[in-house]
């Protein structure tokens, strides 16, 4: 009793209370300042630790030393009558009297005013989205590879691709895009920042070291909002247990952010979680995924080959199959290879992928594009409609689809579905390129130059060839010049084609260098342009149908309301080049497309 007496004698009790008061206020000026100033979201962990460092000092202080009229001293050195410790005790509770009136007031404010804000913002609890009626979301970031071997990068990376992709399985969780997220890999941002560009309210990152058999992950799941941790864990394992961590990740996520899984939800996690039973064939698979998207001829082969590994080692490997069509479908854009040849076996590994698993959205979408390639247009729509409804937030699969109903003529509907895609990952380049194309076609000339212009600011360099014709509509020279004339300085062909539209007397120079132009690039899709627009449409068509002969999807720019295109629509041999590529079987099952209306009972005519 007597220490304890002396405990409040010397104002130990009080300074301690004054001390944990003043460090609440000074975490919420914190907090304040960090959103405000957007600094280091670790800086609210500092000032934790110092101000928790701080509370002994402060309670050994006020044992040890006094304060007297004459400064600070030591205790045993002041005499008990000449001691003013009452004094200084009721100063103390003034302090903490204002302290605790500001701790109601701070409080107050949050609720009242934070309150009314709060739809503005990202909610930081799952308890409070549920209130606000805000669906829970979350940004997975590229894991850091850890590795002494910085050749494990792929298998980093992937680790966070393939969680994102099981987390995208739960429709009550809003998950962003794998291009927007690892946008920001290598960027030392405060999380909040990248929180609110992607729009989610919740982030996970993780590290991954790698040696040998043996992985080590760590991952964590935070709340952007608040800063607040939610779930953290650290698994040290074998590489025969990487799917359990991946499933323990996942699930703890899940549980974390209180989603409730149905049970067609639970068997996509489950599906998802496993994809394999071999650990040397997922490997495989993680490398050649991640070659994949680096595209360029080298990388693709050796994805090509990888993947094929990986099915060696597991023909049950529904993700690789999948991920090998993928491989051989892009592979003409970026060689000589043949487009027919590659398609074929692309088809091949993409019905393989669906008889082990028919939810796989991207398998469904190879098969849609074979079928469009094979002038099937109506079964590929078809194709790409099942695939949406297996993964309805596969920006990818979305922007496929617009691209077929652009082919089509359905140029509204393309719209809508290419502007989904874009809702969901905004930050792809290819998504604002194609949104771009769609829209030139279409004739939204102000949309079509906006999304250029974000596809050359997402590294797109080539971003501007499908707006050219907006570029030159809008009067943009400026543009033009700036970044189409470097490309095509030494073709007279092209460049006569793109300033007969302000220079009438350039047709003649375009008819004086067609023939040089097909000797060096043959009949292309820009020789149908430039000699629709000098009115030669017979010259057109022909070249038209060895274009067509190559890829039949090149159809679809002669929907685009340039008057060249129209001259052509309005011809005859295109009532003709349609009924070849099918899409009168089309246009009876869907609808007549927006520049086509029937003429008579067995004809239609197009505008």
């Amino acid at each position: 009793m007597k220490f304890l007496d002396e405990l409040k004698r010397r104002n130990v009790f009080r300074v301690g209370i004054a001390y944990a008061i003043t460090a609440w206020l000074l975490l919420q000026l914190t907090e304040v300042l960090t959103e405000l100033l957007e600094l280091p979201a670790g800086l609210g962990k500092i000032v934790v630790a110092v101000l928790l460092l701080g509370f002994p000092i402060a309670l050994l202080f006020a044992w040890a030393f006094e304060l007297t009229p004459d400064g600070v001293k030591r205790e045993k050195d002041v005499r008990r009558e000449s001691s003013i410790t009452p004094q200084t005790g009721k100063r103390l509770d003034r302090l903490i009297i204002v302290g605790l009136v500001l701790v109601i007031v701070v409080m107050g404010v949050e609720r009242i005013w934070f309150a009314g804000t709060q739809p503005e913002t990202a909610a930081g609890t799952p308890a409070q989205m549920a209130a606000a009626g805000e669906p829970p979301s979350i940004a997975v970031l590229p894991f850091v590879n850890m590795s002494a071997d910085a050749d494990n990068e792929y298998f980093s990376d992937g680790i966070a691709e393939e969680l994102l992709n099981v987390l995208v399985s739960v429709s009550a969780l809003q998950v962003a895009s794998r291009t927007s997220s690892f946008a920001y890999k290598g960027k030392n941002l405060p999380l909040s920042q990248v929180a609110r560009e992607l729009g989610v309210n919740h982030i996970l990152e993780g590290s991954v070291r790698k040696a040998g058999n043996r992985v080590r992950i760590t991952a964590q799941l935070i709340d952007a909002d608040s800063d607040r941790h939610l779930w953290s864990d650290t698994y040290e394992r074998e590489l025969d247990d990487i799917f359990e961590i991946q499933e323990e990740i996942s699930d703890n996520i899940v549980a974390a952010l209180k989603v409730a899984l149905n049970v067609d939800e639970i068997t996509a996690m489950e599906r998802l979680q496993r994809p394999t039973t071999n650990p040397e064939a997922y490997e495989l698979y993680l490398e050649g995924r991640f070659l994949w998207r680096k595209r360029m001829e080298e990388n693709i082969r050796g994805a090509i080959d990888l993947l094929q590994q990986a099915v060696d080692l597991d023909p049950d490997f529904a993700k690789a199959h999948e991920a090998l069509a993928a491989a051989w479908v892009v592979l003409p854009a970026w060689s000589n290879a043949d487009v027919g040849e590659s398609l074929n076996k692309a088809v091949g590994q993409a019905n393989q992928a669906l008889m082990l698993d028919p939810g796989l959205a991207e398998a469904r979408a190879i098969r849609a594009h074979y079928a469009a390639f094979n002038r099937r247009i109506l079964d590929a729509l078809i194709e790409y409609e099942a695939a949406i409804a297996s993964e309805p937030r596969n920006a990818g699969v979305r922007q496929w689809y617009a691209e077929s109903l652009t082919e089509a003529g359905y140029l509204e509907t393309a719209m809508e579905e290419i502007d989904k895609a874009y809702q969901l990952d905004p930050a792809a380049p290819i998504i604002n390129n194609v949104y771009s194309m769609i829209a030139t076609i279409k004739g939204d000339d102000d949309v079509a130059i906006e999304h250029m212009n974000k596809a050359l600011q997402l590294g797109l360099t080539q971003a501007w060839a499908h707006p050219l014709r907006s570029l030159i509509r809008t009067g943009d020279w400026d543009t033009v010049e700036r970044l189409a004339y470097p490309v095509i300085g030494g073709q007279p062909f092209l460049r006569a084609c793109i300033e007969a539209h302000r220079d009438p007397s350039q047709y003649a120079v375009i008819l004086e260098n067609a023939g040089d132009y097909l000797t060096q690039f043959g009949k292309t899709g820009g020789y149908v342009y430039c000699m629709a627009l000098v009115g030669e449409l017979d010259e057109a068509f022909d070249a038209l149908e060895t274009v067509l002969a190559k890829d039949p999807t090149e159809i679809k720019v002669l929907w685009d309301p340039a008057p060249a295109f129209t001259a052509m629509r309005q011809s005859p041999r295109f009532r003709q080049v349609l009924k070849e590529l099918g899409f009168p079987t089309l246009y009876a099952a869907r609808g007549w497309p927006d520049r086509c209306h029937p003429a008579g009972d067995a004809d239609f005519v197009c505008e």
